[in-house]
């Protein structure tokens, strides 16, 4: 199910590019959680596309909470934030449900600046697991600054 966002592993790249997701305990192992609930979470997205990134995490663990896997944490998630984040109890209440299949979007690393990307999302069969895959555009700037991040891995470009 999409709601269980608890990332299980990362290549080097996606780690250099989202710093280490795997980190996290407790409800934040959610990025449906740490992004109504922890501001360093947001630091990875343009802050013009905020809104957006908001309405989508909503209505996603919308979609994951009714996909019926019987797993109590997206309902957990839900009340936990419908408590700490007036944002998401908003959000909540617009009850919209979608899934992520594609998407663009740009990523803010905190030396190389905007990356685009095209994010793809795979799913097993059950919807028990994703696989995000994400790639910038062959010949842009985005694509240079992902050679340059494979290149040099998560090593801080300045002090």
């Amino acid at each position: 199910m999409e709601g269980r966002i608890r990332p299980l592993a990362m290549n080097p790249l996606a780690t250099a590019l989202l710093g280490d997701q795997t980190r996290h305990t407790g409800l934040a192992r959610s990025a449906y959680y740490r992004w109504f609930t922890d501001p360093a979470e947001r630091l990875v997205y343009p802050e013009e596309d905020h809104p957006r990134h908001s309405r989508a995490q909503a209505a996603r663990l919308r979609a994951a909470l009714t996909a019926g896997s019987g797993d109590p944490r997206a309902a957990l998630i839900v009340a936990e934030l419908q408590e700490r984040s007036p944002e998401f109890a908003h959000l909540w209440e617009l009850q919209e449900v979608a899934q992520r299949y594609a998407d663009s979007k740009t990523i803010v690393h905190p030396d190389l600046g905007r990356i685009d990307v095209d994010a793809q999302v795979l799913f097993t069969e059950n919807r028990a697991q994703t696989l995000v895959v994400m790639t910038a555009r062959p010949g842009t700037d985005s694509q240079g600054k992902l050679q340059l991040l494979s290149a040099i891995g998560h090593q801080q470009l300045t002090p």
